[in-house]
């Protein structure tokens, strides 16, 4: 297929599979760039909420804080899984569609893998290990400074009204907690197993004569 376009030579085989994958490609970047709303929209949500809690000052919902970040940051992380899905299901939809067009007319996820991270890095989360820095790790690490040192300052106060007892028993909790749903994470993101399983199942031969994505 190397370095004929449809334009030349093509076939009606080559129209089905470029609009098939064209489809498919638009559909994973829709489902990126939704995630990527909903990932913002709930870091605004959180940050209005602990705002609210200091404000208003209730024990109650000072409470919530730690815990409602530790869930925020799951949620997030959520979030991030679904565009990593989006992103090498898009990659080998380009990868197809290049193949198909004898160049590379598509650059999208390799522009992607160098401005953000790369594909199928272990990670956690949003913070990659090793390898060359970016915005994005920064990013994440700045908000996850940001929420301990929030969760600090609401045990800081709850401390200051709770006897001493309740509080040692709510941060016992909520450290057990926290570290329960970083061990979840590093389980998911750690070694990249569900991205690279994902890949191989792309680049199978799919009986096409391509040799997949």
């Amino acid at each position: 297929m190397a370095g004929r376009g449809l334009g030349w030579g093509v076939t009606e085989r080559d129209k089905c599979l470029y609009d098939a994958w064209t489809r498919q490609l638009e559909r994973m970047r829709a489902m990126q760039y939704a995630y990527n709303r909903k990932f913002f929209g709930l870091l605004a949500v959180s940050s209005l909420g602990v705002a609210a809690a200091f404000h208003l000052g209730s024990m109650e919902l000072l409470a919530l804080v730690g815990p409602g970040l530790v869930t925020t940051g799951v949620a997030s992380s959520f979030f991030l899984h679904q565009c990593d899905f989006a992103r090498v299901h898009a990659r080998a939809m380009e990868r197809r569609i290049n193949r198909l067009l004898g160049g590379r007319a598509l650059i999208a996820s390799e522009l992607e893998a160098e401005y953000f991270y790369p594909h199928a890095a272990p990670k956690l989360s949003g913070v990659t290990w090793g390898g060359r820095w970016t915005l994005f790790q920064g990013f994440t690490l700045h908000f996850c400074v940001a929420w301990a040192v929030a969760t600090g300052w609401a045990l800081w106060r709850l401390r200051r009204n709770w006897e001493p007892g309740v509080t040692w028993a709510y941060g016992v909790g909520l450290g057990a907690w926290a570290l329960v749903n970083v061990g979840m994470l590093h389980a998911w993101f750690g070694d990249a197993h569900g991205e690279r399983r994902m890949q191989e199942q792309l680049d199978a031969d799919d009986g096409l004569g391509l040799g997949g994505g």
